[in-house]
C-alpha cells in the first residue's frame, strides 16, 4: 500500500491511499508535472528577460530624449 502526499501551499497538504496497481500511473503523473514546472519555469525566465530588454529600451529611450 502507498500514500500520496500533495502540498497545496503553506501548511496546507492533502494525500491518499494509493493502490499497488495505481503507483507505476501516479508516478507518471507526478513525473508529468515535474516536466509541465519546468517547461513554465523556463517559460517564465524567458519573459523576465523580455521584461528586463524592454526596461533597458525605454530608459535608453529616455536617456535620448
Amino acid at each position: 500500500m502507498w500514500y500520496l502526499t500533495v502540498t497545496l501551499g503553506r501548511g496546507r497538504t492533502t494525500g491518499g491511499i494509493i493502490s499497488e496497481e495505481k503507483v507505476a500511473e501516479v508516478r507518471g503523473w507526478i513525473q508529468n508535472y515535474h516536466k509541465l514546472k519546468d517547461h513554465l519555469e523556463k517559460i517564465s525566465e524567458i519573459n523576465r528577460e523580455l521584461l528586463r530588454r524592454e526596461r533597458a529600451r525605454e530608459r535608453k529611450r529616455k536617456e535620448k530624449r
